[in-house]
């Protein structure tokens, strides 16, 4: 099977975390939920490629949180263009809202007009990131070059090096 030879697409340039242009379909706007979920308190339960998109739990109080259903789209208007049930749905994730007669029980979440409330709300909200000894140490060894099988394999003989002996 031949694959074609096309050029990639991307949206415009941004600032963001790890994200430096903007998402230009579905899959971009899933990386960016993954990027800003804590910042909106959600908690990822699962993602899958079925409707809906994921399912995850969002802070509602202290020790309480509420199920939602999520769809993730480019443009909100996409949902019905798929031909999606909005009772299987609680809140729609996209870059653009452009959906005027979406159902009021669905909540709309427009990352694009976030972003620079996001950022904001991610820096007070962000503490220093503690890396764990693995995470130390693979990035030590892929500095070194070695590749994840390889770091795998040290980190495995170096802890069976490291565990007590019995008596």
């Amino acid at each position: 099977m031949a694959i074609e030879n096309r050029k990639r697409i991307y949206g415009d340039k941004i600032t963001f975390k790890s994200l430096s242009c903007a998402p230009v379909n579905e899959l971009g706007v899933v990386y960016l939920f993954g990027v800003l979920h804590e910042t909106f308190d959600f908690k990822i339960e699962s993602i899958q490629a079925g409707y809906p998109d994921c399912l995850a739990r969002r802070k509602v109080g202290k020790n309480r949180w509420e199920e939602v259903r999520i769809e993730f789209e480019y443009d909100s208007r996409s949902f019905k263009l798929h031909g999606h049930d909005p009772a299987g749905v609680d809140i729609i994730i996209c870059w653009k809202h452009n959906w005027k007669e979406c159902p009021k029980r669905i909540e709309v979440i427009e990352l694009s007009s976030l972003l620079g409330d996001a950022e904001q709300i991610d820096s007070q909200i962000q503490t220093k990131k503690i890396l764990t000894q693995w995470q130390l140490f693979a990035q030590q060894k892929r500095l070194e070059g070695l590749k994840f099988p390889e770091i795998a394999t040290l980190w495995k003989e170096g802890k069976i090096q490291k565990a007590p002996t019995r008596r």
